[in-house]
């Protein structure tokens, strides 16, 4: 018998730890449905951009978009294929983490433990579901990529061709989610250099191989990248925030120190009240040779590009393996029962409150005064405007947000919004829709307007105020215009 496993051997909500977090992800795509009609940001840009293919598209790389785009061709363009891909990524990446674990620990119970860790984590838990995309695929890449090396380090005797290709593909695909993943893959490099089996793998003449994928996938977004590089880089640029003041980069510093520690500090919390007994192993070398060069990398970066602004939510990719680590740690000869049970129960507990609060929030928004995206009557104005005599044709919205909503509620329509331009087709009739200020790629079309409106409903689940909108409609009678 697994060391261990007689610590939950009648806890049935512990070893089907894996189909009850299936369970928790159907009920999510469920909610995320049927509790409002309206995309929330992130959603929002998602619709816009699948209106067209393109090797790139703005500051993020374009598989997102590219993989989104085959949802909606298979499920059409709604919430449920906007959500059925986002917690299919989030069920992978737990997934991936169990085996991941399992390898280093070779032990299911501490695999289990690592599992449930990643609902302690408030931007997996519950920042993934209420708005991230391009780091909820790769998060979930990036897990993949671990166990790949894990099964390699843990299980391969010999090391057969098809790993440099696996790896190869999984690089490239991980490249075309976030240019972020660049520190991702170079910390993986360098922590598989300082181990033994790992460096032999990669020193191997068949690593031309991962090198020649990773060429041809990357190539044509490469070309884009170029052609397009301020397009990328001035959104970025413009997050970090940097500042080339004297020592203003160890502001910089203090601020990643800060988000790394915000991103991790619930799990450590939980993690060290609950098993510090046991936690006496070294830990998984490999998993601390990675951190330490993430860390190392960031300060640099920050040193270099005088960042000054780090999100928590931008640590995801690379500290969410932190789970591993600390289950690696953990001593399972040392482990009691009763502390498992209880680390169940608060992740249990966490799983219950995310769900409470994502239908709090939308459907009690008199209650917490704040009106979220989902409240928005969208398609009870959309009907509004259809009554108006627009039913098909260009869209000019203010702001993503409503561009995103408005393509959703007329589907045949073209939708286009500041940094989502699109060319007028043949359209007759163009429709300008904005909340406060006027479209600026609109304004060409001013002087044709013929119906000028203010349309205006109750938000969803509320009764105290109303959600208003411009519109005017623009009858295109030169259709080259």
């Amino acid at each position: 018998m697994e060391i261990g496993t007689y610590l939950v051997k009648n806890s049935v909500y512990i070893n089907n730890f894996l189909f009850i977090l299936f369970i928790y992800f159907c009920i999510h795509l469920l909610i995320r449905v049927f509790i409002s009609p309206n995309v929330g940001l992130d959603e929002a840009e998602q619709i816009l951009l699948t209106q067209s293919f393109a090797w790139g598209y703005n500051s993020q790389p374009p598989l997102y978009t590219w993989i989104q785009y085959v949802y909606f061709e298979f499920f059409g363009t709604n919430i449920f294929a906007l959500s059925f891909f986002k917690n299919t990524l989030l069920f992978l990446t737990h997934v991936f983490v169990y085996k991941s674990a399992k390898l280093a620990t070779n032990n299911s119970t501490l695999a289990l433990i690592a599992t449930a860790s990643l609902i302690l984590l408030p931007q997996i838990s519950w920042e993934s579901q209420r708005a991230l995309t391009h780091s909820v695929l790769l998060t979930s890449i990036s897990s993949m990529i671990i166990y790949v090396i894990f099964k390699i380090k843990y299980t391969v005797d010999k090391i057969h061709i098809g790993y440099y290709f696996l790896l190869g593909l999984l690089i490239s695909v991980g490249m075309l989610t976030k240019y972020s993943f660049s520190i991702f893959i170079f910390s993986v490099f360098i922590a598989s250099l300082l181990d033994k089996k790992l460096r032999s793998f990669i020193l191997k003449k068949e690593l031309a191989i991962t090198l020649t994928i990773i060429i041809v996938l990357l190539s044509p977004h490469f070309l884009w990248f170029i052609e397009n590089i301020k397009i990328v880089t001035s959104s970025t640029i413009g997050k970090l925030n940097p500042n080339s003041e004297n020592f203003s980069f160890l502001i910089g510093i203090i601020d990643l120190f800060k988000a790394i520690l915000a991103f991790l500090a619930p799990l450590l919390i939980f993690a060290i009240l609950i098993f510090r007994k046991s936690l006496d192993k070294p830990g998984n070398k490999f998993l601390f040779h990675f951190f330490i060069t993430v860390i190392i990398t960031l300060i640099l970066f920050t040193i270099v590009t005088g960042s000054t602004n780090f999100k928590d939510r931008w640590m995801q990719p690379y500290f969410f393996l932190m789970v591993i680590y600390i289950a690696s740690k953990i001593n399972i000869e040392n482990l009691k029962k009763l502390n498992i049970i209880l680390y169940f129960r608060i992740v249990y507990f966490f799983m219950f409150v995310i769900i409470a609060v994502l239908i709090g929030r939308v459907y009690f928004p008199d209650i917490t005064k704040r009106h979220s995206r989902l409240n928005y009557p969208f398609y009870t104005l959309s009907q509004q405007i259809k009554s108006l005599g627009f039913n098909q044709g260009f869209i000019i919205a203010g702001d993503k947000s409503i561009a995103g909503n408005m393509k959703l509620n007329f589907l045949d329509s073209t939708v286009s919004a500041e940094n989502f331009e699109k060319k007028l087709d043949d359209s007759q009739k163009i429709l300008i829709i904005w909340e406060k200020k006027f479209p600026p790629q609109a304004e060409k079309y001013k002087h044709l307007i013929k119906t000028k409106k203010i349309i205006k409903s109750k938000y969803l689940f509320s009764d105290r105020n109303d959600y208003k909108l411009n519109i005017a409609i623009v009858q295109n009678e030169n259709k080259g215009y």
